[in-house]
């Protein structure tokens, strides 16, 4: 008898769900073949078997989120005799104590409704009768009268607010994927733990759109993020992280960068961008979001990005104030291009294509002085941009 269990496919991993079972019980499986699809925080992946046999019980039906390394299912030979209950015990027992749990927290609540809200049960007999023809819970009457005593008077009041009271129509309830609950998790956690600032800067984009047009088949997006990993090489301090009261600077240069997909915003990453030229990172950001749009993302894709670009200019979003992509330090939004009228250095007033760059940065060890270099280095780049420095 093997025990199937909830793997862990990353460090920070704590737990999974079982998206999917590619098998039924009584089915026999290889050593190597796919049994099920794991959907963890970031990723859906295929999860194989480590042994062979046949599966003979499915413990965590799918939807359901356990911690890992807990039991799922068993493989044995088909007429092994093996033991479930203490499986099957375990699971009934956690049931039954989640039952429970939420039983006690439903009567105390109750409890203590009645208690802050309710006049104890004290209420005049015609208020009672009143409460009655009316339907109002005296519960939820405040009483006016001696000691809390609930009048006439008061429970017309508490019919008069139910009347007027109107009821919040709910259209759906929509649990949060796994993408969304690690977005959730991850924002909450930067903004919780990082003190954040931003630099916003106008950027003429002339260079930059001229580069696109001369080299064909790139973006805008990779564009930015070519001349953004060029300039991070020379300003390594944004390219790092806090850890305790250490600063992580890294060498290699590996862009996160936003892209959507069927279950939301997600942030690949592109990494040692700064030694591909802007057609490798082209190439290899349409990969990612094909990949992204099927929900074949892999931790790998994932893994070790070292600071992010997001650009929403594509949605005519013309600014905005990023959050960090915690742990890193650094995150650049680019929004629109806008047709704007600017003053030229003859102080003639001309139209150029204009975009805001947004820079946020962890406050904890870069200071304002440090990040208006990086801010203004990346303007710089993009302003004076050459086909040259894109290779």
């Amino acid at each position: 008898m093997n025990e199937v269990k909830m793997p862990r496919l990353g460090v920070t991993m704590q737990a999974g769900t079982v998206a999917n079972w590619l098998l039924e019980e009584g089915d026999f499986v290889e050593k190597g073949d796919y049994l099920f699809e794991m959907e963890t925080e970031k990723a859906t992946v295929e999860i194989e078997a480590m042994n062979s046999g046949v599966l003979r019980k499915i413990i965590i039906p799918e939807g359901q989120e356990v911690p890992v390394n807990t039991v799922i299912a068993i493989l044995a030979e088909e007429d092994e005799e093996i033991n479930l209950s203490r499986y099957l015990e375990e699971k009934s027992a956690e049931e039954a104590t989640v039952q429970v749990a939420a039983a006690v927290e439903a009567v105390a609540e109750k409890q203590e409704a009645a208690g802050k809200v309710g006049g104890g049960g004290k209420a005049a007999p015609k208020a009672r009768q009143l409460a009655k023809q009316l339907g109002i819970d005296l519960a939820t009457v405040i009483g006016t009268g001696k000691d809390g005593l609930i009048t006439e008077k008061d429970v017309q009041n508490a019919a008069a607010v139910t009347e007027t009271t109107a009821v919040l129509r709910i259209k759906e309830t929509i649990p949060l994927n796994h993408v969304k609950i690690s977005m959730s998790e991850n924002m909450l956690n930067s903004w919780r733990n990082i003190p954040q600032f931003t630099q916003i800067v106008s950027v003429n984009m002339a260079q930059v759109v001229k580069a696109k047009k001369e080299l064909g088949g790139v973006s805008i997006n990779d564009v930015i993020v070519k001349a953004v990993a060029n300039v991070v090489r020379e300003y390594s301090i944004v390219n790092s992280r806090l850890e305790g009261n250490k600063i992580v600077v890294f060498d290699d240069v590996n862009i996160s960068v936003a892209v959507n997909s069927g279950q939301g915003l997600v942030v690949p990453v592109v990494k040692n961008a700064d030694s591909k030229s802007v057609s490798e990172i082209s190439k290899e950001i349409k990969a990612l979001s094909e990949k992204a749009n099927n929900n074949q993302l892999t931790f790998d894709d994932y893994a070790n990005g070292t600071i992010t670009v997001s650009n929403l200019g594509s949605l005519g979003i013309e600014t905005g104030t990023p959050i960090i992509n915690a742990p890193q330090s650094t995150i650049i939004f680019a929004g629109s291009i806008q047709k704007t009228p600017v003053v030229n250095e003859f102080d003639e007033i001309v139209v150029a294509p204009m975009m805001k760059l947004s820079i946020a940065y962890d406050h904890r060890f870069i200071d304002g002085v440090t990040a208006a270099g990086f801010t203004n280095a990346v303007k710089d780049a993009l302003e004076n941009l050459s086909v040259h420095s894109l290779a």
